[in-house]
């Protein structure tokens, strides 16, 4: 999938490679990025839950408010370009689900977007 910022067709559902159907058919990244499939568990499976390749792809939802309130968009963006915006505070660091010891990062993802945010008010 395309990266919202660099633009390049650089993020890849790692299952496009291996992963096989109900069908036996090798899934396509269309069909892994449009999946809605429930789980023996009834837990929804979609492009949220699978391994990609370079970056995240991931579904938002437009809340309240937005001139897109209520749709769902799909989001890809690379590695790389997440880093180069967690630097200039573009993206904000939130948590990690995994290792819960990130409040270092954290506070300096809140720095730098206070930071960003005063030299923009100056402006």
């Amino acid at each position: 999938m395309y990266c919202i910022c660099c633009k390049k067709n650089n993020v890849i559902p790692e299952d496009t490679n291996y992963k096989k159907n109900s069908k036996g058919e090798m899934e396509s990244e269309e069909d892994i990025l449009w999946k809605k499939d429930k789980r023996k568990d009834g837990s929804l499976s979609n492009v949220n839950n699978e391994m990609i390749d370079n970056g995240i792809i991931h579904i938002i939802d437009g809340g309240y408010g937005s001139k897109h309130d209520g749709d769902q968009i799909i989001l890809a963006i690379c590695d790389d370009c997440i880093k180069q915006n967690l630097e200039d505070a573009t993206l904000l660091y939130y948590d990690n689900y995994m290792f819960p010891d990130v409040e270092e990062d954290i506070e300096k993802s809140k720095q730098k977007y206070r930071r960003r945010k005063n030299l923009d008010d100056l402006v």
